[in-house]
């Protein structure tokens, strides 16, 4: 399965971040290594200047302060993420997709590509090439893949196998290489069936030869950057450390403002924002439906002509002559096969779901008033298809219900939201007054009223 395109580690994304820490930070680092500690832990000078790389853009790469800024957000609220929830909380779709460890290391794997794209091609190139690391292949038979995927079995919706057929997938070789520093080793098809989500692992369960040799070639591939990154990159281990948990902070944070209900996500449901909507009085959605009416408008009744055609070529001549300023009800009696086309179309004043055919009354609510649409073909009636171009001449607007269920939805989301909103606001001015952040002026070459929020 190809994975996501390159996926930037996007520290600048906030920059808006507003560090309102306490009297315990400090500028009180002096070693020449190091441009900060956050709550005891070491930042390096190596690594922070690595993220600021992978966080450029046209414009040139992010402000120092700004990544250091967006660093420490990410570490104090992906802190408090991993202390209050567990990782299954954090991440609940793990089953089907990639696992947490292969998730992160591919990020990894892709920033340091991008930051060392011209070094890692030369590198590769020197030893002519990924092939050029194989040792051998080996290619398992069917008999061998039928160890560890029956033909019986199915890919369970979590892609989970037994504990016996991960042993055998892990004794099952596909590839020895040889790193150019000498390290050698084995892909196993264990290997590579941890790397996959759920539509990989389906392909693999599959006996798809071609999509599990690019698997372990591509396993090949990330162990070169890694390995090339350790020895040739200069940077320490602490350095790839910082850059390892600058991914893993990041994606806890977002996991966190999910399930906070802060940060909208169409694949998490917030039980935290589903409380605090569940709690919303009717006072509160009375005094939110006065404020804002705007939101709970909905169109009455549209009062539309129309034009029906049982050939298309008729009914797109009819639609070429409204687009050159044909008046619609001249056109319609020319042109519609409608009982009304003497009446130049009318339709009359619709009503939502009533009288007409349900597909021609959601489009009438759906356009504008006074622009024909284009032609449209209706559900076929026994067999028999025809087109319509409908034009909305007048559109009436109503309120909501005040007391209706939908405006109840409505608002309480609205306020949910918002103070889910202020809910993560007080917690991360709790986490900034409580943590101890120290810098290193000298290495930074600016001070703590330097970082966003502190001017």
């Amino acid at each position: 399965m190809r994975r996501p395109a390159y996926q930037r580690l996007a520290l600048w994304a906030s920059l808006t971040v507003s560090l309102t820490v306490g009297a315990a930070s400090r500028d009180s680092v002096n070693d020449p290594s190091l441009v900060a500690r956050i709550n005891g832990e070491p930042v390096t000078l190596a690594g922070l200047s690595v993220l600021q790389r992978i966080g450029g853009h046209q414009e040139g790469a992010a402000p120092l302060n700004k990544v250091l800024a967006s660093l420490i957000d990410n570490r104090l609220l992906g802190d408090y993420a991993s202390r209050r929830f567990d990782e299954a909380a954090l991440f609940p779709a793990v089953g089907v997709a990639f696992a947490r460890d292969v998730a992160v290391e591919d990020q990894l794997i892709a920033n340091l590509r991008r930051v060392y794209k011209a070094e890692l091609e030369a590198a590769l190139a020197k030893v002519g090439g990924l092939d050029k690391l194989v040792l051998q292949r080996h290619s398992p038979t069917p008999q061998t893949l039928e160890t560890v995927f029956p033909r019986t079995d199915t890919v369970r919706l979590d892609g989970e196998l037994s504990a016996a057929q991960l042993g055998q997938a892990g004794r099952i070789p596909l590839l020895d290489y040889r790193l150019p520093h000498g390290e050698q080793g084995r892909i196993t098809l264990g290997d590579i069936w941890h790397r996959q989500n759920i539509q990989g692992k389906t392909q693999l369960a599959g006996g798809d030869a071609g999509f599990r040799e690019q698997q372990a070639m591509q396993l090949l591939a990330g162990k070169f950057v890694l390995a090339w990154t350790r020895r040739d990159s200069g940077l320490a281990i602490a350095d790839l450390d910082l850059l390892r948990r600058a991914i893993e902070d990041r994606d806890r944070r977002g996991a966190l403002l999910r399930l906070l209900g802060v940060e909208a996500d169409m694949h998490y449901s917030s039980d935290h924002l589903a409380r605090l909507a569940a709690a919303i009085t009717s006072a509160e959605v009375q005094d939110y439906y006065v404020a804002h009416p705007a939101e709970f408008k909905r169109i009455e009744k549209v009062r539309a002509r129309h034009i029906r055609c049982a050939d298309a070529g008729r009914c797109q001549s009819a639609y070429e002559k409204l687009q050159h300023g044909g008046d619609f009800s001249e056109v319609a009696k020319a042109f519609s096969d409608a009982e009304d086309a003497g009446q130049g179309g009318e339709l009359g004043w619709l009503l939502p779901n009533a009288g007409q055919a349900p597909w021609l009354n959601e489009l009438a609510f759906a356009l504008p008033p006074g622009k024909p649409s284009r032609p449209v073909r209706e559900p076929a009636r026994d067999g028999v298809a025809s087109w319509r171009i409908v034009l909305v001449e007048e559109r009436r607007e109503g309120m909501q219900p005040a007391d209706s269920e939908a405006v109840r939805y409505i608002a309480s989301q609205a306020l949910a939201k918002r103070k889910a909103v202020a809910y993560f606001k007080d917690l991360r001015e709790s986490l900034y007054r409580e943590a101890d952040v120290e810098l290193n002026p000298d290495a930074l070459g600016f001070r703590q009223a330097a970082l966003p929020g502190k001017e």
